[in-house]
């Protein structure tokens, strides 16, 4: 699993891989490097689309749906996926996210353990806002996954 890195470029990203990456990579470099940008420019569009879609519920001082964070978190498990598929791993994923979403590494961290314990959306239910299970995320998402009520 090669570690890759992404850059602000022009109107996308730009991917790098460390030199010994590059010359111990069995795929053509170039190839898998355009993939990858590929992939990680596609999830950031969408990614932001919902991280913008939160954001005008906080604005609109609307409730936010917890099922709205368990999207952003859910789109970070796809993107992996992804990236998995092409046999990379972002190295600080945490920090790529944070830069170019425009968000707080605390709240991304939350909506990540949500959608980590919490393997399916429908599990969630709609009427549950995210202020309700923000802070004790994984203890609420644990009794989600388990068939009991979020306290």
């Amino acid at each position: 699993m090669a570690f890759v890195t992404f850059e602000p470029w022009e109107r996308g990203f730009r991917a790098s891989v460390s030199m010994e990456e590059f010359l111990s990579s069995k795929e053509v470099p170039e190839l898998a490097l355009h993939n990858a940008e590929r992939v990680y420019q596609h999830s950031i569009r969408e990614m932001q689309a919902e991280v913008n879609d939160i954001q005008a519920h906080r604005n609109a001082r609307k409730v936010l749906p917890a099922r709205k964070v368990w999207q952003v978190g859910d789109s970070v498990f796809e993107l992996v996926d992804e990236l998995a598929k092409l046999s990379m791993e972002i190295a600080d994923l945490y920090g790529h996210l944070c830069r170019d979403l425009g968000t707080k590494r605390k709240w991304l961290e939350k909506a990540i353990i949500l959608r980590r314990y919490v393997p399916s959306q429908s599990l969630i239910p709609e009427s549950l806002p995210w202020g309700r299970i923000e802070k004790g995320t994984r203890r609420a998402a644990e009794r989600m996954a388990s068939g009991l009520p979020a306290p």
